[in-house]
């Protein structure tokens, strides 16, 4: 069975998936160079909102070495896979009423959370990222992109809605967060997704964790591994933006 968000079940599976799915080392690749690129300088306090089982949080304070990094999230479950790896800032809260003061951190990461928010619980929770932001900080998000083609696009619910980057620009912008990169990611693995679930019925809202731990292995596995060593080339060292993905992933400066 697929597990659910806010299940045990949804966040044992999350951090195997964090920790062992080369996708997710892919993502941790490009979060980590899109932040040194475009930080200031070292980051020392740091917020990871909506940390789930804390794999993130954890790497992010090797690569960076920050003085302080303090891992959200409104699921006991994940926050206890936190405590487990040690990470020693941990706090129960929902991301649009964070427990910090204005102008603390110095970048904020959000992955796979916006899509679970409703439309006024996205416009709070990227309200509160500018305010506990310090003047030129920088937030990261990673969010769902819209799936699907033509009639087959999934369809969102009260609470779950997939991105574009109109979208998401829009309401970054009135918080004064300026776009400064943004992309989809993934695009021709997602666009065969596309295809194959051309004949299954309109997903609708949140179809739960889909991602199994699996080594990707043979051919497939070399194909995968070379393909996200070109797009990580695309994005990053050409410049491009790529048409189509299931995931989007952002980044904006606090003006």
């Amino acid at each position: 069975m697929t597990p659910r968000i806010f299940t045990p079940d949804y966040y044992e599976q999350l951090g195997r998936v964090e920790q062992l799915h080369p996708w997710s080392a892919y993502m941790q690749r490009l979060a980590f160079a899109l932040l040194d690129i475009h930080s200031d300088g070292a980051p020392t306090q740091v917020l990871d909102a909506g940390c789930g089982a804390g794999y993130f949080t954890q790497r992010w304070q090797e690569h960076s070495r920050m003085r302080q990094a303090l891992a959200v999230d409104s699921a006991l479950d994940g926050l206890r896979l936190c405590r487990r790896r040690g990470l020693p800032l941990v706090a129960a809260a929902t991301v649009a009423a964070l427990p910090a003061p204005t102008a603390r951190f110095d970048a904020v990461y959000c992955a796979d959370v916006l899509q679970h928010l409703s439309r006024e619980d996205a416009n709070r929770t990227l309200a509160e990222f500018a305010r506990v932001l310090r003047p030129g900080g920088l937030l990261l998000v990673r969010t769902a992109a819209r799936r699907g083609l033509g009639a087959k696009k999934h369809r969102d619910t009260d609470d779950y809605q997939q991105w574009e980057p109109v979208k998401l620009r829009a309401q970054l912008e009135p918080c004064g967060l300026r776009v400064v990169w943004m992309s989809r990611i993934n695009w021709l693995p997602s666009l065969l997704a596309d295809l194959r679930a051309w004949r299954r019925p309109v997903p609708v809202g949140d179809v739960g964790l889909q991602v199994a731990v699996a080594p990707l292995t043979g051919l497939r596995g070399g194909l995968l591994a070379a393909y996200w060593r070109l797009e990580q080339f695309l994005l990053l060292r050409l410049g491009l933006r790529l048409p189509g993905g299931h995931t989007l992933l952002c980044l904006a400066r606090k003006q």
